[in-house]
């Protein structure tokens, strides 16, 4: 299985790099980067694209259709980014220019948009911002068809829904916004354990996070299978012990799992790999047993 890692401020130079390959003793093949569309204007972006050009790995870009920073307590509440917006033709133009851009890159993009459609917490969910479900699958093959014009053998198209839906019910099911295997090639998962920061839930194995979705997911699909965005938090629980039994799971009842992506960031909690010694020791501990190649 092979290892990514996210962080707010992207590790992308070389130096970097083999700076958090030596501190966790774990081989880095993806940087995992975060885009919004914000003001949906190319000039906007280069800046940034000429940035994580010099990427010294493959990168997992998540593609957001949203305005960032959120200018209310509603971030779903988009309006002007609705799955029926994104249909229309609104954003033909800036899709095509961002693809263009893409296809000057030489590593391998792991492409991810609009990702975690079954949370309500992003605009593009079937259950918000004025949308319905049956758009997705319409919405995502319109992405995927612009983006195919201009770009296609350095992209990898990564479907990726959230472990749980968010409201848990059939409309919502993950199965209901799945676009097919001839457009994608890569499935994926999210799922974190949460510890004592929110108050449902508890802590969690990676088991009871991950279970469910990877049934219904491998189900469906025939494609490679990564875990896109993970973290446990420091508080509820005992947190190296939680990424030991991980990667026991990864290696017993989860082997279709192809790559998995730390995040690697303080922000609801503690997600960070090094948030203790102990964790830190933990993950020392894996790449001493070669989990991750």
């Amino acid at each position: 299985m092979k290892f990514g890692i996210y962080r707010f401020h992207e590790i992308i130079d070389d130096p970097g790099i083999t700076a958090v390959e030596t501190e966790y003793g774990l081989p880095v093949t993806v940087i995992s980067v975060y885009r919004a569309w914000s003001h949906c204007n190319i000039q906007d972006d280069q800046p940034w694209l000429e940035h994580i050009k010099g990427c010294c790995r493959d990168l997992l870009l998540t593609w957001e259709p949203w305005h960032l920073p959120v200018h209310s307590g509603r971030p779903e509440e988009q309006p002007e980014f609705s799955l029926s917006e994104i249909l229309s033709g609104r954003y033909d133009d800036y899709i095509r220019s961002f693809s263009k851009a893409l296809s000057e890159f030489t590593q391998i993009i792991y492409l991810r948009p609009m990702h975690e459609m079954n949370g309500n917490w992003y605009p593009w969910c079937g259950k918000v911002n004025n949308n319905a479900v049956e758009l997705y699958v319409p919405a995502w093959h319109h992405i995927h068809n612009l983006v195919c014009e201009n770009v296609r053998s350095n992209i990898q198209w990564v479907w990726s829904p959230y472990a749980t839906s968010y409201p848990d019910d059939l409309e919502n099911a993950i199965e209901r916004y799945f676009p097919g295997d001839d457009a994608i090639d890569w499935i994926a998962m999210d799922g974190y354990n949460w510890g004592d920061t929110l108050h449902e839930g508890g802590w969690s194995s990676f088991e009871q996070i991950f279970e469910n979705a990877y049934k219904t997911i491998t189900a469906i699909s025939s494609r490679p299978l990564m875990i896109s965005e993970i973290a446990c938090a420091e508080n509820g629980g005992d947190k190296a012990r939680w990424i030991k039994q991980t990667f026991k799971s990864l290696t017993t009842s989860f082997q279709l799992v192809k790559l998995l992506i730390w995040f690697d960031a303080k922000k609801e909690c503690d997600w960070r790999m090094a948030s203790s010694s102990r964790a830190l020791n933990a993950f020392r501990k894996i790449g001493e047993e070669r989990y991750i190649v």
